[in-house]
């Protein structure tokens, strides 16, 4: 849930918690115990899917962020490597492509980073014989094409994940449109029923109905339409 779904979600919780604490006025009105009934679902229905939504997210990113770490510890000594050698050697241009430290390396983009390894392997490569000396061996450039098509598997993953998190975000956008309505078209309607004949339950219910904190909606910055809660009565 984004910020805004959150403070209506806690709207709705304080909702139902003035129908549980009322239970006995609720209950007179088998419509209003119904639209409780229903807003619990609900309340669990978000619950359930916001939970799916941020593990999905939070795998995703996981995923992701775990092969870039091992891809960029597998380029590391081999970029040290042609750094020193390039250094001996007078080799400027080489030593330019592998001038990355490991902390530079990190802040690159899913998107940057394997073209940048892959430039350091290509080059180091080309002085594999030499680098023998350095600690550098076949195996060690073979585990960084490794490393590089375990990122490329995990950004393919990326696009499965994207795919079930929009499905999860609009399932989320739809159960929350329902549970306004719920209230909005039905909820409220009835209360006013109870305006003359239960004011403390009636004042506790569009008490609770304010959305309070509100940040940005779907598309940031709507707020919406919310009951005007009643008059305060003359003392």
């Amino acid at each position: 849930m984004n910020q805004h779904e959150e403070n209506k979600f806690n709207m709705y919780n304080a909702v139902e918690a003035v129908f549980t604490s009322n239970a006995t006025i609720v209950a007179q009105l088998p419509a209003l115990a119904e639209v409780n009934t229903d807003l619990q679902s609900l309340i669990g229905q978000i619950e359930i899917r916001n939970s799916e939504l941020v593990k999905v997210t939070e795998g995703k990113t996981s995923v992701k962020s775990k092969a870039m770490n091992e891809l960029v510890a597998a380029i590391v000594p081999v970029a040290s490597a042609v750094r020193a050698y390039c250094t001996k050697n007078n080799l400027l241009e080489l030593r330019a492509i592998a001038d990355f430290t490991e902390n530079q390396l990190k802040h690159l983009s899913h998107v940057q980073l394997p073209v940048t390894v892959k430039n350091i392997k290509d080059g180091a490569e080309g002085i594999l014989a030499q680098l023998a000396n350095y600690g550098i061996t076949e195996a060690k450039l073979a585990l960084v094409d490794a490393k590089l098509a375990a990122l490329k598997a995990a950004s393919s993953k990326k696009d499965t994940g994207f795919t079930d998190h929009v499905a999860l975000r609009e399932t989320l956008y739809g159960l929350f449109d329902i549970a306004d309505k719920l209230l909005k078209e039905e909820a409220d309607d009835i209360v006013e029923v109870l305006k003359d004949t239960q004011p403390a339950f009636y004042s506790q219910y569009f008490a609770a109905r304010v959305v309070k904190d509100l940040g940005g909606g779907r598309g940031g910055g709507e707020n919406p339409e919310e009951p005007t809660p009643p008059p305060e009565e003359p003392k």
